[in-house]
């Protein structure tokens, strides 16, 4: 595709690496969550640090399939406009892939569509748990 395409991925991926590094440490900005009720904050802790590792990891495959691919394949014109015909565009690989010629064009799609859908499910459910843990009548004592 073109070069802004693979900027998005690599800010993608920068995200993600501070996703994971995140969920490791258990610390961050991530971990700034106000009016946790009292006596979860470490059990949110917790399972914020289980959430945010796997994560993470779904993040940097999504990420990495992406920027491998754009680095193994190139959209080109397979054959040129004729007259009435139009030119014909298709996925081909610029490096011999040797041993990992399975590694086609629809594998990492199937690879950055399963992360992309388990990041987004993990996302749901780290929302619907915050939901859970926050006092939604903090606001409202102080």
């Amino acid at each position: 595709m073109g070069d802004s395409f693979a900027m998005f991925d690599w800010l993608l991926l920068a995200i993600s690496v501070y996703v994971l590094y995140a969920g490791i440490v258990g610390k961050g900005r991530l971990y700034s969550v106000e009016n946790i009720k009292e006596g979860m904050e470490e059990e949110f802790k917790q399972l914020s640090r289980k959430i945010y590792i796997f994560l993470g990891i779904a993040m940097v495959i999504n990420s990495g399939a992406s920027i491998v691919r754009g680095m193994l394949y190139a959209y080109q014109e397979i054959t040129p406009a004729v007259g009435e015909t139009d030119a014909v565009y298709a996925w081909v690989a610029t490096r011999d892939l040797g041993a990992f010629k399975f590694m086609t064009i629809g594998v990492f799609n199937i690879i950055s569509y399963v992360a992309l859908a388990v990041t987004l499910g993990l996302i749901v459910f780290l929302v619907v748990k915050m939901r859970q843990y926050v006092d939604k009548n903090a606001q409202a004592k102080k």
